[in-house]
């Protein structure tokens, strides 16, 4: 299903922009000097991006305000790389929203020395992160000339060189962090139930709920090597209000088809795209749970509203039969 939003941007920004999430990234994935430097409970998220519409496709960005521990204010800069590859130039990128955000300090009214910001990428690509982190790498001058280059350095977030268990933090950041690292990764589907037990009883609070939505949609979105039907399987077998939980995302993602129909360009055509794509959708789930299906199946899928196939992917996860769910 296409998404007006890159699937990554769009994870990145809903799992780092939770509070609970910001804040056990900042306090593990920190070095711990500087983790000691922030004064606790100061983190405040903002809402700014300062990334360029044309590159908004590979880099994501969130601004966190914080104080340090003698009070002065100042402020995180976490730049997301989303291409599967490094960017050789993101140093010069952050170079410019750096500016950006002082600029905007000042134009805010504040006056005096600007707070300090400390930029921080995360990378989750399919190679090891190899462009050096400092700016100073940019330049192609003489040693001579050294004073008169911008320079600074970045703290670098490479989940390619991170083991599992080096990630940690506290359930959701472990979730979303192993999740970014393993979406490329023809492995995913295999590691993913093992993700999703982090969650534990997570899942079964709303807020939980929520978060474990957001996984799915992202690893349906974002990795199509891992089928719904896996995701569907995993589920059920770990949480116990499974079929509860996949009926109530299924039921979503359709929906969620049906919305972005009305909300694109022209209502007929997107709608019958729309509908298609959840036809298919039922298919593998039914596909998954009964096993090879008979041609009067396909036949019937392709003739039924959106409506009622969003009927099925709800009977797919608990009806006892193939006839059950596609009881008119």
């Amino acid at each position: 299903m296409a998404h007006s939003v890159n699937p990554h941007d769009r994870f990145f920004k809903e799992a780092f922009s939770r509070e609970e999430v910001a804040a056990a990234f900042l306090r593990h994935q920190l070095p711990s000097d500087i983790a000691a430097l922030l004064q606790p409970g100061s983190l405040e998220i903002r809402k700014d991006s300062f990334v360029d519409r044309e590159l908004a496709e590979h880099h994501s960005d969130l601004l966190y305000a914080v104080r340090w521990l003698n009070g002065e204010p100042g402020y995180v800069y976490v730049l997301f790389e989303h291409k599967s590859y490094p960017e050789r130039h993101i140093a010069l990128d952050l170079m410019r929203y750096i500016t950006r955000i002082g600029e905007q300090t000042l134009k805010a009214g504040h006056a005096g020395l600007l707070p300090a910001i400390l930029p921080v990428v995360v990378y989750h690509g399919r190679q090891p992160w190899n462009i050096p982190v400092d700016s100073r790498a940019l330049f192609d001058a003489p040693g001579a000339l050294d004073p008169f280059i911008p320079t600074f350095r970045y703290l670098l977030t490479d989940l390619t060189a991170y083991s599992d268990e080096e990630l940690q933090g506290d359930a959701l950041l472990r979730v979303a962090l192993l999740v970014l690292k393993y979406i490329f990764s023809p492995e995913l589907g295999e590691r993913l139930p093992g993700i999703l037990t982090l969650l534990g009883n997570l899942a079964e609070q709303r807020s939980g709920l929520d978060y474990l939505y957001t996984v799915l949609r992202y690893v349906a979105s974002g990795a199509p090597h891992v089928s719904r039907a896996a995701l569907s399987q995993s589920v059920q077998r770990i949480f116990t209000r499974g079929n509860e939980i996949m009926s109530t995302i299924a039921e979503e993602w359709v929906r969620e088809g049906r919305q972005e129909g009305r909300q694109e360009g022209r209502q007929e055509g997107l709608s019958e795209g729309r509908r298609e794509e959840a036809a298919a959708l039922v298919k593998r789930l039914l596909a998954s749970r009964f096993g090879t299906l008979p041609e009067w199946v396909d036949a019937r899928l392709q003739t039924v509203t959106l409506d009622r196939l969003e009927d099925y992917a709800v009977r797919v996860l608990d009806a006892p039969s193939l006839e059950a769910v596609l009881a008119d």
